[in-house]
């Protein structure tokens, strides 16, 4: 569970706020502007293909209508020749091959039958007639001799199985009916339909009324029943027209139908409507990779934002951190972005370098008044040590006279005389401690190194604490201003280990190079949290460890301090000696 101070984090964070009001957003619109123009697409698609088939249809329906019109036509003028319509029975076959030039359209041969179904004459021969007199028969009952319409009837080839049409035109003299088989290809639909250009992969359809499939010619129905699909769908079938349905698989299909005017025949085109569309335009597909190029833009935009923007910041915050500290250079070089965080930086450096100035004077003025206190304290040691101290021995000097001279009977008086030795004597010794802190007597005599020496010599004896001193590199005498500032903080750090660290073990490591002096010190005390910002070493009353600051910035040099509660703690402190006399 995300505590408050994260939620708080995340709800001011820069990465959340550029997904809550730059991403975020930008992604839903350009979603809804995806879908929105890959619908109006498909919409705009959908009524060009549905022109383009219901017109293909039309055009398809007309040309074969012709075609019907002209068998139609042909057999009626057959059937209105004077030789014909008077003609005796057993002229009928002499008769109709001499009209068998007119009647080529009827590729599946021509007969004439009586109402009652006897085949009269015919060619092909009469045996494959008298196999389709079963669905002739039918439609020969209700014509009478005389003024009866022609009718278009389909029938089934016995032996093929192939669907074929035939003209059945009545009043044909002592006949009862001529009779006209054709194929699709007699007509002209084959060559009408296959000559079609339905898409890549459509189909243009040539059906009787019964939904019958008269080509293609494999074709036994149509594959998504579109014939029982338009009369539930209640469209008119004398009427042309086009729209959308579902096949039987599921399937969009596009579907235009144009009637014939005969029969109830007319030509069906339909294509699928996925495959009419680019697969750019497809919902299904086009999904993934909308989301994907939003996912990619908003990386993209992320990105941006973090290299331009939030990186820049974090470096401008630690630039901060580093002026906070002193150094107050520490944003003059560009840390990149936008346009905006370099002005910030741009204010930021004036006002550091305006701090540092005034610092720099507050520095020359602690310095003078460090100097002068360092010179007071010099001056009382000497005056404690020249004029305080010899007066305290020679009173005891005095003291110890007096108790010689007295008689042997004044043994209390002498005893007195001993106490006031003693007290004498503790007291020259406070007071000469007093005067190695106010004048560090071995850093002057002997130098840095038995400054050092002693200051862990006494931690070790007062407080019992395994203190050791270390050396690192060639020890050389440092100008008198660095020696002492390292021993000042020095002196503080191990009273700080004295004091609070609860520790039993110090290591102090003194390490000499060209460029100065580094001091580590180091000890398994309890630890602490250290000051994050010099302001907190103040409102935590960690005023030692200000002043050890302080020196370390006075002379030239830096001081830092790791800790963690539980860990100890290490101090770092380094101080040049270029430039020093």
């Amino acid at each position: 569970m995300i505590s408050r101070g994260w939620r708080k984090r995340l709800s001011r964070d820069l990465r959340s706020q550029m997904l809550l009001w730059i991403v975020f957003p930008v992604a839903a619109i350009l979603l809804v502007l995806s879908f929105t123009g890959v619908y109006s697409h498909q919409r705009a698609m959908r009524v060009l293909v549905e022109d383009r088939d219901l017109a293909l249809a039309t055009v398809a329906a007309n040309a074969i209508g012709a075609g019907l019109d002209h068998c139609r036509d042909t057999l009626e003028s057959v059937r209105d020749q004077a030789g014909l319509r008077h003609a005796e029975p057993v002229d009928y076959p002499l008769l109709l091959r001499e009209y068998s030039p007119q009647l080529g359209a009827f590729d599946e041969g021509v007969a004439l039958l009586t109402t009652g179904g006897e085949v009269l004459a015919a060619w092909p021969d009469s045996d494959v007639w008298t196999a389709r007199i079963r669905d002739v028969m039918p439609h020969l009952e209700p014509i009478s001799v005389g003024d009866a319409p022609p009718l278009l009837i389909t029938l089934e080839e016995p032996l093929s199985r192939r669907t074929l049409a035939a003209w059945v035109v009545a009043g044909v003299g002592q006949a009862g009916a001529l009779v006209g088989v054709f194929s699709p290809e007699g007509c002209g639909a084959e060559q009408t339909l296959g000559d079609l250009t339905v898409g890549a992969s459509g189909v243009a359809y040539l059906v009787d009324g019964r939904g019958t499939v008269l080509y293609p010619l494999n074709q036994v129905q149509l594959e998504s029943d579109a014939l029982t699909h338009l009369r539930l769908d209640g469209t008119q079938l004398a009427e042309a027209g086009a729209h959308v349905h579902r096949d039987l698989a599921g399937g969009p299909m596009v579907l235009a139908h144009a009637p014939l005017g005969q029969g109830g025949w007319m030509v069906i085109v339909q294509e699928p409507w996925s495959e009419l569309l680019a697969p750019m335009m497809r919902y299904s597909q086009i999904t993934p990779l909308v989301v994907v190029l939003i996912a990619l833009g908003s990386l993209i935009t992320i990105a941006l934002g973090v290299r331009q923007v939030l990186q820049p910041l974090e470096e401008l915050g630690r630039t901060a951190n580093k002026i906070a500290w002193g150094n107050f250079s520490a944003a003059r070089e560009p840390v990149g972005g936008i346009v905006e965080i370099d002005e910030l930086r741009v204010t930021l450096n004036q006002m550091a370098e305006r701090i540092g100035a005034y610092q720099a004077a507050m520095h020359r003025y602690m310095a003078a008044v460090s100097q002068a206190q360092e010179d007071e304290r010099l001056r009382l040691g000497h005056e404690l040590h020249d004029d305080t101290v010899q007066s305290l021995i020679v009173l005891s000097q005095e003291l110890e006279r007096l108790q010689g001279e007295l008689p042997q009977n004044a043994e209390g008086l002498s005893g007195r005389l001993a106490e006031m030795r003693e007290l004498t004597n503790s007291i020259m010794i406070d007071l000469r401690r007093y005067i190695g802190d106010l004048r560090p007597v071995y850093l002057e005599d002997l130098g840095l190194i038995p400054g050092l020496q002693k200051l862990v010599d006494d931690l070790a004896a007062s407080d019992h604490i395994d203190a050791e001193l270390e050396l690192s590199g060639t020890p050389y005498r440092l100008p008198a201003r660095v020696e002492l500032a390292v021993f000042r903080i020095v002196q503080e750090a191990l009273n700080n280990v004295e004091q609070h660290a609860q520790a039993s073990r110090v290591h102090i490591r003194a390490e000499f190079d060209s460029d100065g002096i580094t001091v580590f010190i180091e000890d398994d005390g309890v630890g602490f949290e250290p000051s994050e910002t010099p302001s907190e070493l103040t409102e935590r009353a960690h005023f030692g460890v200000m002043g050890m600051q302080e020196r370390a910035v006075l002379s030239g040099g830096w001081l830092s301090i790791g800790s963690q509660p539980g860990q100890g703690t290490k101090i770092v402190l380094h101080l040049p000696v270029k430039g020093e006399p």
